[in-house]
């Protein structure tokens, strides 16, 4: 006898208990755990913060997130590390609902991913109207920035 399991919806996701969906993002439906950050990971998303604030504080043309749930389909709710939309997609509050479509931009910190599903998680970003998604290696001290129309690959030093 095989084992049933019931493909959530991202409505679905959001009604669960929070002890249940904790470090958790909805992929394809199921359930994912999301990997342990550590120091690196935390210091990479605090300068992307920085980055990103220090732009918005000069031009406010949106709000900067971390870790905010994203629907990407009807069972795709992504929480990139850091994420950026633009003041006119802004919704009203509701903190039972996930932001519609894509960021802007989404800032991803590679830790414990695997290539594959980071890999998807770019496409999946760039197919639901992101801009610019970066991801950044920080043991290699790198960062790429993916966009539609190419990537771009930057080395320590060069940001």
């Amino acid at each position: 006898m095989g084992v049933t399991t019931v493909l959530l919806t991202v409505e679905q996701y959001m009604e669960l208990p929070e002890e249940e969906t904790m470090r958790t993002e909805l992929v394809g439906g199921e359930i994912v755990r999301m990997g342990n950050s550590g120091y690196l990971h935390d210091q990479s998303k605090a300068n992307a913060v920085k980055i990103l604030l220090r732009y918005i504080f000069d031009n406010p043309i949106g709000e900067v997130y971390s870790e905010s749930m994203y629907k990407l389909g009807k069972r795709e709710g992504r929480i990139p590390d850091v994420s950026f939309v633009l003041n006119r997609r802004l919704p009203p509050l509701d903190r039972t609902k996930a932001l519609e479509g894509a960021p802007e931009i989404a800032f991803e910190v590679v830790s414990s991913e695997t290539a594959a599903f980071m890999e998807r998680k770019i496409n999946l970003y760039l197919a639901t109207g992101c801009v610019a998604v970066w991801i950044a290696y920080p043991l290699e001290r790198t960062m790429w920035i993916h966009r539609a129309t190419g990537s771009t690959h930057l080395r320590q030093g060069q940001f």
